[in-house]
């Protein structure tokens, strides 16, 4: 099991992780919203761990998790807070999976965690436009027998569009979903991007969607 732990409290941190790590639990850890975001997106997770408050915010984690589901994050989340209220959990239980007040029970977490993990990963393990394969948990892709080799920008940008077949995303969520919130990149760079990715993989893979943005090409290819 994959684990994303976001919590700005250091020392209880640290321990989450040494427990789960003990118990053969893989853990990153992210202290803000915006090394979670980019984090989320980065690497394949099974489950996600949300502090409500976070630097900045009080609210910070609610917002993360919403902003994870519209942009097509599908993976569980579990809240982990100090806030007990009912509203609180009641929030928590919308738009999230789990709710677990701190302090809390070790051993509770675990069971938690391996519940929401038996539910079963949500993301295919290849996915196919013609005769390109792209494997999100190798990142990698192939288009026939022949492997492709694209930097990590590249490939989040292809993942993101082939994983939300039909949606068009605009410059500014591309940037934001993977150079992270507030980036200070010019728009203009997701443009270069998919440019090297029309020319390493295939030149129809990705619509122009004028005046909008871009999406994956259909299945046929029709662009």
């Amino acid at each position: 099991m994959r684990v994303l732990i976001v919590e700005d409290d250091t020392a209880l941190a640290a321990t989450v992780c040494a427990v789960l790590e003990a118990h053969g639990v893989e853990v990153q850890l992210a202290h803000d919203r915006d090394a979670a975001w980019q984090l989320a997106w980065r690497e394949p997770f099974d489950v996600a761990v949300l502090d409500v408050m976070l630097p900045g915010d009080d609210e910070a984690g609610f917002a993360l998790a919403d902003d994870l589901r519209a942009a097509g994050f599908r993976q569980p989340l579990l809240f982990l807070s100090a806030r007990d209220a009912v509203p609180d959990r009641v929030r928590g239980l919308r738009v999230g999976d789990d709710y677990l007040p701190k302090p809390f029970a070790v051993d509770e977490l675990l069971a938690r965690l391996h519940a929401l993990y038996r539910r079963g990963d949500g993301r295919p393990e290849v996915l196919r436009w013609r005769d390109v394969e792209v494997r999100p948990t190798e990142r990698r892709v192939t288009r026939g027998a022949t492997e492709v080799r694209l930097t990590s920008k590249e490939f989040d940008i292809l993942l993101t569009l082939m994983q939300h077949p039909g949606r068009v995303f605009t410059r500014a969520d591309l940037m934001d979903r993977i150079w992270g919130l507030g980036s200070e990149h010019a728009s203009n760079v997701v443009d270069v991007y998919v440019r090297n990715l029309r020319v390493k993989v295939d030149e129809e893979i990705v619509e122009t969607i004028r005046g909008v943005g871009y999406r994956a090409a259909t299945t046929e290819g029709d662009a």
